[in-house]
């Protein structure tokens, strides 16, 4: 009897499993072991079975003949169908039932599987632990095979390493057209870094190829037409191919639109005149390059709109034979605008209105609307917002998994610390709650508290605490060091110029020096001032931050910045961000229409790497600098 005590236990949990199912009265008798021929998992799966069903069919089996291989196979049915059904915990149950009961080899592998798809939503087991146990499946059958793969491809897209979720996907199956057009969209957000390493993954030569010959030839329509042409020939029968992305197809009206007449809304007078005339004198030093290398024929006309105290109305009035119109600045009166524009009217604001126009869903109707209205309302703005959701893409991307967030009480601050926090929740979504922690917030609302912030969320403020404990039952003087909480390994820091040469020095010398571990301090461009104080870059010394392209070292237009700082050379450091603003957004005009349609394409401007999302806003991509010896230096991707 005591052989048999496993066996009754195991019926028992199958029992109170089928009583939660509704199933009938399970039966007293004992497993009888009868030889019977094996039964394979394929004829296990009947559409007719619901899940409860067949669960009573494998205690049925069970009871019967003792053939714990049949039994297994209906219990890993029955658990994908509860998980088909949304029933997870009926599946978890099961999962934990046939721990340690599994026999064959197949079998462990659905088992696996099937633990797989349980945790995909445990915030406990992480995208790098679910990859793990799925590489452990040598499975054979193809069946399993592709459902390995497609879990694979899951947990590879929440770490964002694209490349290889999209070569996972294509080993499920290569030739399924969603799959396809799935993959082609993860091989286009791979960065710069992640496609020099595309060789190793076999299925994504043809996806890499295609994209490689849009980011070379994207601006040249003609010419990306004959390569295009051409790389169709070559690739003929691949699936990429048969199942052709629609943005590629009716590249023929992806001619430059006409730009005679350009309209420029910004406020040239009251308390904004010096921000719009910045931005002007962008635009200005932008068309003389232009016209520069121009035919005197094809010289586009400027005509400058100050917005200050002018209604919506006066404004399209204004602009009524404008080709393209750039502005306005403000929101609102982009908010007012938009609204009153006809189909025909192109424009490139200079801020996001409050809520962009829905994306068309249906790529053929897009197609058809080619090319006046896919990209007739484009939306440029240097958002501090994105800045900061940039900047947890970079500390996630640094390996840094629990920061201190620093940030001041002003409006602007708290932004983008919400902006911060929404990405960062996003990154971390793939990994176990033990491999990261929520972010440390410090708040403050002058030096003071500033200080006494940070040395409490080091954990600083603790250790003088216990150290004077201590020092009080000692009779002689100790030798002592306060010491910081080794779990933070970075701070970010949302503060004005002004005070990031504050918080700076507190943070390094609240670090103790006995752990050997250096912790960066992380900025964006809005924390830096390139002529604040002669002494700021070394309080400012190992800071990471964002910036423009324009104002950090190896300026991409040196004969334009030397131009500029011959007429402007006490130019405060947000004016010339603005002036880089303004070159930008008249550069963008020529070629918005292949970047909103291709969106592949990056354009390499003075405010960053400039490219067109879903929404039609325009993505910037700022390059990281580091304060070194007192010197900024720009790192390399």
């Amino acid at each position: 009897m005591r052989r048999c005590y496993p066996w009754l236990l195991f019926g028992l949990s199958v029992t109170l499993l089928l009583n939660g199912c509704g199933s009938t009265e399970p039966t007293t008798r004992v497993p009888v072991k009868t030889p019977v021929p094996e039964v394979q998992t394929e004829e296990h799966t009947e559409t007719t079975l619901t899940p409860a069903m067949m669960v009573a069919r494998a205690q049925d089996i069970w009871q019967s003949t003792g053939d714990v291989n049949a039994r297994n196979g209906y219990l890993l049915d029955a658990a994908q169908g509860f998980l088909a059904n949304d029933a997870p915990a009926k599946a978890s149950q099961i999962s934990y039932m046939l721990r340690g009961q599994i026999q064959l080899p197949e079998q462990q592998n659905r088992y696996q599987l099937l633990l797989v798809e349980l945790y995909g939503n445990d915030p406990r087991v992480g995208s790098a632990q679910r990859l793990e146990l799925l590489q452990s499946i040598s499975a054979f059958d193809p069946a399993t095979k592709a459902r390995k793969f497609a879990l694979m491809a899951t947990d590879y897209a929440r770490l964002g390493q694209w490349l290889a979720a999209a070569d996972a996907l294509l080993n499920s199956d290569d030739a399924n057209p969603e799959y396809v057009a799935k993959a082609w969209q993860w091989v286009n957000q791979a960065s710069a870094q992640q496609l020099q390493d595309s060789a190793r993954f076999t299925k994504l030569p043809a996806y890499v190829s295609l994209r490689q010959l849009i980011l070379e030839h994207g601006f040249e329509p003609d010419l990306l037409r004959q390569q295009l042409a051409q790389y169709q020939r070559v690739f003929r029968n691949h699936p990429l191919v048969t199942h052709w992305p629609n943005n590629l197809s009716n590249l023929e009206q992806l001619s430059q639109t006409n730009r005679e007449h350009i309209a420029v809304m910004l406020p040239l007078s009251g308390r904004l005149q010096v921000t719009g005339m910045a931005i002007k004198e962008g635009i200005l030093a932008a068309y003389f390059n232009d016209t520069s290398a121009m035919n005197a024929t094809r010289i586009p006309q400027l005509q400058f709109i100050d917005t200050n105290g002018t209604t919506a109305d006066e404004l399209i009035t204004a602009a009524a034979d404008a080709d393209w119109i750039i502005g306005p600045l403000l929101k609102e009166n982009v908010d007012a605008l938009l609204p009153k524009l006809s189909p025909q009217h192109r424009i490139l604001t200079l801020n996001r209105p409050e809520a962009t126009l829905p994306v068309l869903a249906d790529s053929e109707q897009q197609q058809e609307l080619l090319p006046a209205s896919f990209s007739s309302q484009i939306y440029y703005a240097l958002a501090p917002e994105d800045e900061a959701s940039q900047l947890a893409e970079r500390v996630f991307s640094r390996g840094r998994r629990s920061p201190v967030l620093v940030a001041s009480e002003n409006t602007l601050h708290q932004r983008m610390q919400d902006a911060f926090l929404t990405r960062w929740q996003q990154l971390t979504s793939g990994l176990a709650a033990s491999q990261h922690s929520a972010p440390t917030l410090v708040t403050y609302s002058d030096n003071n508290t500033l200080r006494e912030g940070i040395l409490d969320a080091l954990d600083v403020a603790q250790s003088k605490e216990r150290i004077k404990e201590i020092q009080s039952f000692a009779d002689d003087e100790l030798y002592n060091m306060a010491r910081n909480r080794r779990d933070i390994d970075a701070v970010v820091v949302f503060t004005s110029p002004e005070q990031t040469e504050l918080v700076n020095p507190v943070i390094e010398a609240s670090i103790s020096p006995f752990g050997g571990v250096t912790v960066p301090v992380f900025a964006t461009s809005r924390s830096i001032d390139y002529a604040q104080s002669r002494n700021q870059w070394r309080d400012l010394e190992n800071l990471h931050f964002l910036d423009m392209p324009w104002v950090l070292p190896d300026n991409p237009a040196p004969e334009l910045a030397a131009q500029t700082e011959a007429l402007w050379p006490q130019r405060p450091t947000p004016l010339q961000r603005l002036f880089a603003f303004g070159v930008d957004a008249y550069n963008l005009l020529p070629r918005i229409n292949s970047m909103a349609w291709l969106p592949q394409l990056q354009y390499e401007g003075l405010t960053g790497a400039l490219s067109v999302n879903q929404h039609n806003e325009i993505v910037r991509s700022l390059p990281e600098a580091v304060v070194t010896q007192e010197r900024v230096q720009v790192l390399a991707e």
